[in-house]
């Protein structure tokens, strides 16, 4: 007994039973109606359970239908939704049978109870023989006379099959459960779509799926009652006014089939009638697990939801309420729908305990992440990373519902505890968003706990914000306030190194963080030290000792960030002194541990050098999956930098192959992503120098010069080293196309000088150099030389 195909076995619907022709397409659900018939055909009893308005009617009446070897007594729908009395369920079996009770008499085929009296002794006798699958739909409300019916049933007649539909199971053996959830609706030819823009369009011809009407769809869980409500509404209303109104769902969703069942109607009759089934206890337990937006532990919801244990086991409650399919277990986690979470939050502002039931929820996930924050700097912070993961939402609804209701020391609170895993988790946009509002509340906080979030906001917003002043003033706000936190020595050096470039008074306080008791803080010291160093022109191989020795400090702690970050600053010291091999060795472990930790906003650039390594090393195919890889991170994250990256590398992989248009329109594409104030220096100024290039074999000096100008002082005003070493090679190539040869070998020295060495992953500057030189007397060389040598960041500007 199988499920035949949708365009099977047309003779279904001329099968006993009493099956009515469906009114509508039956929609997204063909993969489910086959694995009933599946089911029916190996087990004599499957129920099918799943929150109201799930289809699980429809889903039922369709596999009976589609059965590829139905009994030949027929398929019989057994509807129980206006059963309102148990005593009355065997009546309507009898009834969706055309048969009559016989009251006892006996008769060809039948077995009676020896006392003749009781009416399922009858109904068990009248079907003792017969081969028929009984559909018993809408169980819930009478479960236990539901239950008490299929099993003596199953029990006395051998060739039956019974196939349930309920929101909880019947509880009896040999039950075959097939959970029935929502639709998936993440495309606009996903079955929730379809199924909106099937019933949309028969309100509204010529309706046309768009990025509103997946808002529906996500908004609704994707469960097709609530879809097809909200298609009613599409007659009057278009897809994006249907969407905007959804906070106010059941206020919406009002004008169901009038030949429905009452309770399917409108969204909120479905979820009263689930309402009515629950004991005062589980309706408690209910309302108040609304209040947690990511869903609960059983440990999170017994101490929030019933902190003094008054409403019984905690683990019996919940597990009710998974049963009535009110809430979906995952993974230990127990999550409500979105329709059946709004509206226990209505019921929880009824009961007058929205309040209290928020600040619980805050300060058990407050004093959560504040245990868990010391251990992401550790070897450890897998497991910890994982566990604020999982809490994600309810961690930023509680922060959210903080700064909503104005209350500055909570919301400063979460700042600092969640600061550490926005930066390592990849979720620093989100982070300094939410930060800059936190830190502008009014109200009393915390001085010590103020101070501190303003550092871990500040070290978000590098990539968060990106707005200087913003970033500054916490930091300013942090290091000024001098509090014993060992991370407030941190926030000094890297407000100084942000704000100041690579003073001496910046390098003195980073190399005293390189000598702190904490090891942690001791190894990114020595990596920020080396940056900073870098960027006044440190030799290769003293930059090279520095990032090995973080690297070390970091992987004996076992922590991963500061790894994956150490070997990315080696690789790319390895990368411009032509040792390939082993930085892209570097770089695809660095890349590993970064997967490792989840965090995307640190991929991007990473992936970008690793498809220049692998193009220097002869593999073309490998660099363009990798770069479109990069690419694809850089979307993901949308931080102007990382895009405008992606499009500056596609940019000189074409001027270097002779594409001029191409370059010109990936260079053009970078500029446009950072014509915003989140842009970089760093970055502006390498789209600058290329775009110089490009104007300069176009023949437009004049305007390569004032590019070449205008990054030159970008990169200076980032206190960047190799990104001025890099620019002035840009501005070599294009004196060196005007006639000036001299000027370009000043040039060339200055940007070695300033970088600390040669950059090997730019193998044009070779040809480049040469031809400069070549253009040159031995005493034209050496006074260019010797310019170039005396040049500074601080002086380049003056050679242009």
């Amino acid at each position: 007994m199988v499920a035949a195909g949708a365009a099977g076995d047309v003779a279904g619907a001329r099968r006993a039973g009493n099956l009515r022709a469906p009114l509508t397409s039956f929609v997204g659900r063909d993969d489910e109606v086959r694995a009933v018939g599946d089911l029916v055909a190996k087990a004599r009893l499957v129920t099918l359970v799943g929150p109201g308005g799930a289809g699980k009617t429809r889903l039922s009446v369709e596999a009976g239908r589609w059965l590829r070897d139905a009994p030949d007594g027929g398929v019989w729908l057994v509807e129980l939704a206006n059963v309102a009395d148990p005593a009355d369920v065997v009546q309507a079996v009898w009834t969706a049978l055309g048969m009559r009770d016989p009251a006892g008499a006996t008769g060809p085929g039948r077995r009676v109870a020896a006392d003749g009296t009781v009416a399922l002794d009858r109904l068990a006798g009248a079907l003792a023989y017969r081969r028929i699958l009984l559909i018993l739909d809408n169980c819930e409300h009478v479960i236990g006379a539901a239950a008490a019916l299929t099993d003596r049933l199953l029990g006395d007649c051998p060739h039956l099959r019974i196939l349930a539909t309920s929101r909880e199971p019947l509880g009896i053996t040999g039950e075959v459960l097939l959970p029935v959830g929502p639709l998936p609706g993440d495309g606009l030819d996903s079955p929730a779509a379809r199924l909106l823009s099937d019933r949309a369009a028969a309100v509204r011809p010529g309706f046309q799926l768009d990025g509103s009407a997946l808002r529906i769809c996500r908004a609704l869980d994707g469960m097709p009652l609530a879809i097809e409500l909200a298609a009613a509404r599409c007659r009057s209303m278009t897809a994006a006014q249907v969407a905007d109104r959804l906070d106010d769902r059941f206020r919406l969703l009002t004008r169901g089939s009038r030949t429905a069942l009452p309770r399917h109607q409108t969204l909120r009759a479905v979820v009263d009638w689930s309402w009515g089934l629950l004991t005062e206890a589980e309706r408690v337990m209910l309302r108040r697990l609304a209040v947690f937006p990511g869903g609960a532990t059983l440990d999170a919801a017994a101490a929030v939801c019933d902190p003094d244990g008054t409403l019984g086991d905690p683990v019996d409650l919940v597990a009710a309420l998974v049963d009535k399919s009110l809430l979906v277990e995952d993974d230990g986690r127990y999550r409500m729908l979105e329709t059946i979470r709004a509206y226990g939050l209505e019921r929880l502002e009824e009961c007058g305990e929205t309040a209290r039931l928020r600040r619980r929820h805050a300060t058990w996930f407050l004093e959560l992440a504040g245990r868990l924050e010391p251990s992401l700097r550790t070897a450890e912070q897998l497991k910890s990373l994982a566990v604020l993961s999982a809490e994600h939402e309810n961690l930023h609804g509680a922060l959210r519902r903080a700064i909503t209701a104005g209350d500055a020391d909570l919301a400063v609170q979460f700042v600092l505890v969640l600061g550490w895993y926005w930066w390592m988790r990849g979720h620093r946009v989100e982070g300094a968003g939410l930060a800059v509002a936190a830190l502008a509340l009014d109200g009393p906080t915390d001085p010590d706990a103020r101070a501190m979030a303003c550092g871990v906001a500040a070290v978000n917003g590098f990539d968060g914000i990106g707005e200087a002043g913003q970033v500054n003033a916490w930091f300013e706000e942090a290091f000024t306030y001098q509090g014993r936190h060992p991370m407030f020595r941190l926030f000094k050096a890297v407000s100084l190194l942000f704000r100041d470039g690579s003073t001496a008074e910046t390098l003195e306080h980073i190399g005293g963080l390189t000598r702190d008791p904490d090891p942690w803080l001791a190894s990114l010291g020595e990596l920020l030290y080396c940056h900073a160093e870098m960027n006044v022109g440190i030799p290769y191989d003293v930059a090279a000792r520095r990032f090995a020795k973080a690297l070390a400090g970091f992987q004996e702690i076992g922590e991963r960030w500061g790894t994956a970050a150490s070997l990315q600053s080696l690789a790319e010291i390895l990368a411009r002194r032509g040792d390939y091999a082993a930085a892209v060795d570097h770089l695809e472990e660095s890349l590993r541990l970064f997967g490792e930790l989840g965090t995307t906003e640190d991929r991007s650039a990473a992936e970008v050098r690793l498809a220049q390594l692998h193009e220097l090393l002869g593999r073309p195919e490998r660099a363009e999956l990798v770069l479109a890889g990069a690419r694809r991170t850089a979307l993901q994250v949308g931080l102007p930098d990382g895009i405008a990256f992606v499009e500056y590398v596609y940019a000189e992989r074409a001027l270097r192959a002779g594409r001029l248009d191409d370059a010109r329109r990936h260079f053009n594409g970078a500029a446009d992503v950072l014509a915003g104030d989140r842009a970089s220096p760093q970055m502006l100024a390498a789209v600058h120098g290329g775009l110089a290039v490009v104007r300069a074999l176009e023949g437009a000096p004049g305007d390569a010069r004032t590019m070449a100008a205008v990054a030159l002082e970008h990169a200076r005003s980032a206190f960047d080293g190799p990104v001025a070493g890099a620019v002035l090679e840009d501005a070599a190539e294009v004196m060196l196309l005007d006639g000036e040869p001299a000027l370009a070998v000043t040039l060339l020295t200055a940007a070695e000088k300033i970088r600390g060495g040669p950059d090997h992953t730019r193998p044009h500057l070779a040809t480049l150099a040469s031809a400069a030189s070549e253009a040159l007397t031995t005493e034209e060389r050496a006074a260019a030389v010797a310019r170039g040598r005396a040049t500074t960041i601080e002086t380049a500007a003056d050679l242009l």
